[in-house]
């Protein structure tokens, strides 16, 4: 079995998926191999259509948002659906630009995926939910995204020593839809007692207003200094407004930190409210804050949940429990 990955980069965690898909199903055996695009091909990928699939290819696993440019006489197609953006609850938070391109083009494309495509996959129930309110006749096979807890690890020792500050990071892109305009006043409200770290993602992204409290730490790309990023912190901040996943908070978990997130889409299918984080109102800043204290004031409630969020990041999102699910999708296409 050869399975094919043609990928438009697109700086998310869309790139990210394919490229950790790719590297564990190699891992497991099978041959797999990405094609990447780069990302202005996103305008008009039908370009792409004349594209030639590797030789041996037996399965072709693209996006939503292109997949129909790489559908290919007799190699069946799957296509794989991250984040819903003519979902209602994302419309108030796209820009006039983006809302333009996805209607005048994105919704075309995703549309004639859609149709071409042998099974159509989705990374969230929230996903799977989202794409059936949007396009009532097509139905998608929910498939989790995963971590590889191998790598996604605690720390050998405890970070925090008595009486400093309590240490919180954010790991995303610099938007609104990530809640990245929240962060400034969680930390005005948390004050110097609190530090947060932040990154600034995989997409360039205009600088957001900042307080004393806040360092930034520029773009990570190397997936050890992630690692020792979520190992170093006491907690992480999750504040999205609206996910097709939420790789961040897994990713956490499975570093065994307790994860403070919105209870917006799929981030409750990951994050246990009272069990593994705690949940907050969408856009709800004082709720925020007062997690955060909640957590610093108590370090064994902190431990509780940074070992229930390391067991949940195995029990229900390790390679090991998530990637036969795809082996066997590709196994009946075959």
């Amino acid at each position: 079995m050869k399975v094919w990955f043609p990928a438009i980069r697109a700086g998310s965690g869309t790139d990210v998926f394919t490229q950790r898909l790719a590297d564990v199903l190699r891992r497991r055996g099978f041959e797999a191999e990405i094609t990447w695009f780069a990302g202005n091909w996103q305008f008009a990928p039908f370009l792409l259509q004349t594209v030639r699939p590797p030789k041996g290819t037996t399965i072709v696993h693209a996006n939503s948002w292109n997949g129909f440019a790489f559908a290919r006489r007799g190699i069946p197609l799957v296509v794989t659906e991250h984040l819903n953006v003519f979902d209602p609850q994302y419309r108030p938070h796209k820009s006039l630009a983006q809302n333009l391109y996805h209607q005048s083009l994105v919704r075309r494309f995703v549309c004639a995926s859609l149709s071409k495509a042998s099974v159509i996959t989705a990374v969230s129930r929230s996903a799977a939910s989202s794409l059936k309110n949007v396009w009532p006749r097509f139905t998608a096979r929910v498939i989790h995204n995963w971590i590889d807890t191998r790598v996604f690890i605690p720390p050998e020792r405890k970070r925090r020593s008595s009486g400093g500050p309590f240490e919180l990071l954010f790991v995303g892109n610099l938007s609104r839809r990530k809640g990245a305009d929240l962060l400034a006043p969680i930390m005005r409200e948390l004050g110097g007692r609190f530090h947060l770290r932040f990154t600034t993602g995989l997409r360039q992204s205009r600088p957001i207003p900042t307080e004393g409290n806040m360092i930034p730490m520029g773009r990570i790309t190397e997936e050890s200094l992630l690692v020792r990023a979520y190992q170093d912190c006491d907690a992480v901040l999750v504040p999205s407004r609206f996910e097709g996943f939420g790789l961040t908070a897994l990713e956490a978990m499975a570093c065994g930190k307790p994860v403070i997130a919105s209870r917006s889409s799929s981030l409750p299918e990951i994050v246990e409210d009272g069990v593994t984080g705690i949940l907050c109102p969408i856009g709800d800043v004082s709720a925020f804050a007062a997690a955060c204290r909640k957590l610093a004031e108590n370090p064994d409630l902190r431990n509780k949940y940074g070992q229930a969020a390391k067991r949940r990041a195995v029990e229900l999102f390790s390679e090991d429990a998530i990637i036969p699910r795809y082996v066997a999708l590709y196994g009946e296409l075959s």
